[in-house]
């Protein structure tokens, strides 16, 4: 039986939140940093807030995956600032596909924590 190493944990961590980051600067944050001030679908504060935890996220990501332990506490940090806007979309969110985009949200944000929260379970002789 295999058992998942720290190291392993921490690059699956990293991993993940580099593609959370980049759909979300892609998909969200570009498009709408694009359109400016006046045009963007959402408020423009959380746009530019979302594109710089998307940006912390990579860097912190870079960290994790080198095991470096601020970069695990960098993801831990993001990925708790994610679960609360998810949470909110949860709450606030009118829409069938906003819902099952926040709850899966949630889900992979406790994962990733989890991941950066990894501990090898140490086998002692008897």
């Amino acid at each position: 039986m295999a058992i998942m190493t720290r190291p392993t944990a921490l690059k699956i961590a990293a991993v993940l939140s580099v593609l959370v980051a980049l759909i979300g600067i892609t998909m969200f944050d570009l498009p709408n940093l694009v359109l400016g001030a006046r045009e963007s679908a959402s408020p423009f504060p959380v746009v530019v807030g979302s594109f710089a935890s998307d940006i912390i996220a990579l860097v912190a990501a870079y960290g994790a995956w080198r095991g470096q332990k601020w970069g695990a506490v960098l993801l831990i940090i993001v990925n708790a600032f994610w679960i609360v806007q998810a949470i909110g979309s949860l709450l606030f969110d009118s829409t069938a596909g906003e819902l099952v985009f926040a709850s899966a949200m949630v889900v992979h944000h406790i994962i990733v924590i989890s991941l950066c929260l990894w501990r090898e379970r140490v086998v002692r002789a008897a």
